[in-house]
């Protein structure tokens, strides 16, 4: 550290050939440079870098939002399956058409919450590559972003701990 290299995350050469010279820093830094999860997804700019902040920030309120509508509808399908299930599994047993049809791994229900499980994961793990480019903007976007869709989506859940979060 002789201080030649302070702003090196933020320095654009003069002939503009090399725009964001610095590679993948494994450590905590700023600057506006950034490949953002894939090749043609680069900030080169400060409005680009906002633009980045405002799209991560988005995503991942929708994926605080995704949690809670996961478990809405897993409420929903057990609550309208319980009373019909209770009465008939004691007398009939499982033989009952209705009960197989609501314990299907078929189900529509358990396909929807599949599917809902897949994009779950999926936007969990590209919100970790995110924070994984260690940039501090694109850090701070994850973070708020967590925060406000778990103001606007979590007080609504009745579960606080989720067993099926991959990279919290």
């Amino acid at each position: 550290g002789d201080g030649h290299d302070m702003g090196h995350g933020m320095h654009m050469s003069m002939n503009g050939s090399d725009e964001c010279g610095n590679g993948m820093a494994m450590f905590f830094h700023t600057g506006n440079c950034e490949y953002i999860l894939f090749e043609g997804l680069q900030t080169k700019s400060v409005a680009g870098m906002v633009g980045a902040c405002i799209v991560i920030f988005c995503l991942a309120v929708l994926y605080e939002g995704l949690k809670v509508l996961r478990e809405y509808l897993l409420k929903r399908a057990l609550v309208s399956g319980s009373k019909y299930q209770e009465v008939t599994i004691g007398t009939k047993g499982l033989s009952d058409p209705q009960v197989k049809s609501r314990l299907s791994m078929i189900s529509g229900s358990h396909l929807t919450q599949t599917l809902l499980h897949v994009i779950q994961v999926f936007v969990s793990y590209c919100l970790m590559l995110v924070f994984m480019t260690y940039n501090v903007w694109l850090c701070i976007a994850v973070l708020l972003g967590a925060g406000a869709g778990y103001f606007f989506f979590g007080w609504k859940r009745a579960v606080v701990v989720d067993i099926n979060e991959h990279c919290h």
